[in-house]
């Protein structure tokens, strides 16, 4: 008779003891609205292109499974993977088990759980995402969220004729350089069909001639450049284009707000922050308004107290804020200052602005903000998904989450049309009639361009208690 193979907890001390002794326990915390939760990263047995598991190229790391790629991998999870590289899937599959009962928001975990389970079916169906964990690890735990919940919401339905989904996880630390190479690594590997990604605009610039000379169809769910828009037919996204955002803020200023004179604070060395004033300063321009003056937040000699003064003296009645995540702090100064004046100026700014820092450290002197952004969780047609992933995961999810689902989901939707080669998946997304009903965010159909048909939703920082500091984002009517 076969010995019976150990309980899971033998898997899990053999890791730990592999990993080196001295973690005697983990930190549990609670999740902050709207930001999101943390994980590590991996790859299993049978990527192609002549790369090993969990392989680095130069100073890339492609994973499924065998590794994890972020810092602060608990050891659950790194023993896992240990077991992953060995091609142990059957005993790496109750240690995940057990390590997401613990952590239930860890997306690195369930990403590897749901390859392994992949991997047993055989022949899987492989995608990518691209993320910079390197960089800003918690947005790329942010768009693994959306990625891990819809992989596991097709395995729940049985998948595609049995085949499940395995996801390849790569980061581009949102390093232009690093994204074209990660790319070039991706377009290598035959057996992925599709990539969801990248984070930054700049990096899916990048990233975007390789996929396009590939035919390998690229779908960003954060990536909001106009630029993006003319970069090819293998290039899609479920974030609507700063177009749509700065259009809309121009729009509620002048017809909501009737103020007409804005100073205009960006990052002139961001395509999203460039786009976005652009959008946002040609309607304003052409719809009667007026731009007073601009300021570079990322000028090593920007001055929040002078540049506000002379932004009054110039008659600006607004101040439109189009940070990149660098540049955020500086953004926050700039209200903290203005708070202090006696007619402060009226706030409209960027997406990158709707975060928990901002709330947090805004405070009172974010009141009345209104950022522009792809979805919030109070929106009827999204309260399905916001519900389902707050049982998932343990807590609220933000925008890069539900986006990241339906890039995810926009996929698993062409494979059901039998679309299980690159070309096939390519030509299903680029089609007229293409329509995901079910979405994160309501209904997700292309634009000709690759853009996603959608608008974004306005919301303003007022007081309130979900968040737990005070104030929250909350839709305008």
């Amino acid at each position: 008779m076969a010995a019976k193979s150990p309980p899971p907890i033998v898997y899990i001390t053999l890791g730990l003891l592999l990993i080196g002794g001295g973690y005697y326990g983990v930190r549990s915390g609670r999740i902050r609205w709207p930001e999101t939760l943390s994980l590590p990263q991996v790859q299993l047995p049978g990527l192609g292109g002549g790369s090993s598991p969990g392989v680095r190229t130069g100073s890339l790391t492609l994973s499924s499974g065998e590794r994890s790629l972020f810092a602060d991998s608990r050891p659950t999870t790194t023993a896992a993977a240990e077991l992953l590289r060995q091609g142990n899937l059957a005993a790496a599959i109750p240690v995940l088990e057990t390590a997401l009962q613990n952590y239930r928001n860890d997306p690195e975990a369930r990403i590897f759980l749901n390859n392994a389970r992949a991997q047993q079916q055989r022949d899987p169906l492989s995608i990518a995402v691209v993320v910079p964990i390197s960089s800003n690890p918690d947005r790329a735990k942010e768009t693994l969220r959306g990625v891990a919940q819809a992989q596991e919401d097709f395995a729940r339905r049985g998948g595609f004729g049995g085949r499940l989904l395995r996801v390849v996880i790569a980061d581009d630390g949102d390093n232009p350089e690093q994204a074209a190479a990660v790319a070039r690594a991706l377009v290598n590997q035959p057996e992925i069909l599709g990539v969801v990604g990248h984070n930054a605009s700049d990096a899916t610039i990048a990233a975007a001639a390789v996929y396009q000379a590939a035919g390998l169809a690229m779908i960003s769910s954060t990536s909001t450049s106009t630029q993006i828009s003319t970069l090819g037919n293998a290039i899609f996204r479920t974030v609507p284009s700063d177009q749509i955002a700065g259009t809309q803020l121009a729009r509620y200023a002048l017809n909501t707000l009737r103020l007409q004179r804005a100073a205009i604070f960006y990052n002139p060395n961001s395509a999203y922050s460039s786009s976005l004033r652009n959008a946002f300063a040609t309607t304003l321009a052409s719809e009667g308004g007026q731009i007073t003056t601009e300021f570079d937040l990322s000028a090593p000699d920007f001055n929040p107290q002078s540049s506000l003064r002379m932004a009054v003296n110039q008659g600006a009645e607004l101040a439109f804020l189009a940070p990149t995540a660098a540049v955020a702090p500086q953004a926050l100064a700039l209200a903290q200052e203005n708070a202090l004046q006696e007619g402060p100026l009226t706030l409209l700014g960027g997406d990158v602005l709707f975060s928990f820092n901002t709330l947090q450290q805004g405070g009172a002197t974010v009141e009345g903000l209104v950022v522009a952004v792809p979805w919030h969780p109070e929106i009827p047609r999204n309260r399905d998904f916001a519900q389902a992933a707050a049982q998932l995961w343990g807590g609220q999810v933000n925008w890069r989450t539900a986006l990241a689902y339906d890039a995810t989901h926009a996929f698993l939707q062409a494979f059901s049309f039998g679309s299980t080669n690159r070309s096939a998946v390519l030509a299903r997304l680029g089609d007229p009639n293409f329509l995901v009903q079910d979405g994160a965010s309501g209904q997700v159909r292309f634009l000709p361009s690759g853009d996603r048909d959608a608008p974004n939703v306005l919301v303003r920082v007022e007081r309130g208690n979900r968040s737990g500091t005070g104030y929250d984002f909350v839709p305008l009517p």
